[in-house]
């Protein structure tokens, strides 16, 4: 008895045992536990190799409370590319024939993907773009066939094409043309156009276009003598800002450093004017002491520029040594409230980003031969530290996804 009593007992135990086993089989036949969906806030760019083997690298951040990236969780574009955002995708424009516009999205594990893409056959590259809503955007392309292209971000299809043979014809004598910076304005869109014969500028002048958004015609192109070689600096859209009372302010590199006359400037453009203001010109050479690239306007009202440390190494490959330091000035007083504190000399080759994180910090690319980081600039202090780095490039594209 007492032997049947343990074997029925054991028989029981194993029973219990085994429908356990049976109910973790069944409970794991449901599947792993979801894996929480990553929020992609920021994204960010990197190049790496050295010309022309260069890779981009685009990944998506939950946010910025880190102390290096690398490209682990990066995808890859072969060559170069530059980057914009508009709500929460990101538009690439990898450089070389056919133009191609790729828009990015990012999944629940916060790697971006590939959603559409835009190519124009006849063109090498698009420069620049300007999202206007999210059903109308606007890209220049060049190289080739040179045109504005009006699309729609959403589904990623052209719906017209603005002709810029005028903007050619403006300077005939010029082998080549650039389409720069885009702003919008009152129906129009003012656009940056640098002219060049065999890469030197053809005359001492500033363009810019004027496109009428209603007619989809170039209204014309304006001029100026004081400063020229509206050319931007390294980010897009950073040769024109718009202030909150409507006034345009246009960034030129001047042409001193390539053998013409005129200083790197500021010019205006009056909201609801279409034409410069010639009671206005800001003279940065005078201002910050050398010949100065890019502008940058933030919504509380402060303006940066960088400097150029040694003019006569402008593109950098002389030296060997970064050459660029960024500079806090006033649009209004027309002068330099100085270099940005807190801030190293940083490649202007390598791009130089300037964005505004919160209505009291920016945020500062900086390039050198030793660190590629990204620094925070307090405004209230008037300093700034450094944020992280990245072991992976450096940094061409950093981008808050709204």
């Amino acid at each position: 008895m007492k032997i049947q009593f343990l074997n029925l007992w054991y028989c029981r135990a194993a029973l219990f045992f085994l429908s356990a086993l049976a109910c973790v089989a069944c409970s794991d036949d449901d599947g792993p536990a979801a894996t929480p969906e990553t929020e992609v806030n920021y994204a960010v760019s990197t190049v790496s190799g050295a010309w022309p083997d260069l890779t981009t690298y685009i990944q998506g951040l939950e946010n910025l409370d880190l102390s290096s990236v690398d490209n682990s969780n990066a995808i890859e574009l072969t060559g170069s590319a530059s980057t914009v955002a508009y709500g929460k995708s990101l538009f690439a424009t990898p450089f070389g024939a056919p133009a191609n516009l790729v828009k990015y999205v990012f999944n629940n594990e916060g790697l971006p993907e590939e959603e559409e893409r835009i190519v124009v056959p006849g063109a090498n590259t698009f420069s620049t773009l300007h999202f206007e809503s999210e059903t109308v955007a606007y890209g220049t392309v060049s190289g080739g066939i040179s045109k504005l292209i009006i699309f729609n971000p959403t589904t990623m299809r052209i719906e017209d094409e603005i002709p810029l043979s005028a903007v050619i014809d403006k300077v005939p004598e010029a082998t080549r043309t650039y389409y720069l910076d885009m702003l919008e304005r009152d129906n129009k869109l003012f656009m940056g156009v640098h002219y060049e014969n065999n890469f030197v500028p053809v005359n001492d002048s500033a363009y810019v276009a004027v496109i009428d958004l209603a007619t989809h015609q170039v209204e014309k192109v304006i001029a100026d003598g004081r400063t020229g070689m509206v050319f931007g600096g390294q980010s897009p859209n950073s040769g024109m800002v718009k202030t909150s009372n409507g006034d345009i302010y246009v960034q030129a590199l001047g042409t001193t450093n390539a053998g013409g006359s005129s200083p790197s400037g500021v010019l205006r453009i009056n909201n609801g004017e279409t034409t410069f203001d010639q009671d206005y010109f800001f003279n940065l050479e005078d201002a910050t002491g050398n010949i100065c690239f890019g502008i940058y306007h933030t919504s509380a009202g402060q303006s940066f520029t960088a400097r150029v440390e040694d003019e006569s190494d402008f593109w950098e490959y002389a030296t060997g040594q970064p050459q660029f330091k960024y500079y806090k000035i006033n649009l209004d007083g027309e002068t330099s409230e100085g270099a940005v504190q807190g801030l190293p000399v940083t490649y202007g080759s390598r791009r130089m980003i300037i964005h505004e994180e919160s209505a009291q910090s920016l945020l500062f690319s900086i390039a050198t031969n030793d660190e590629n980081a990204v620094y925070r600039y307090d405004l209230s202090s008037d300093n700034a530290t450094k944020l992280f780095t990245s072991s992976g490039g450096y940094i061409t594209g950093l981008e808050k996804l709204d």
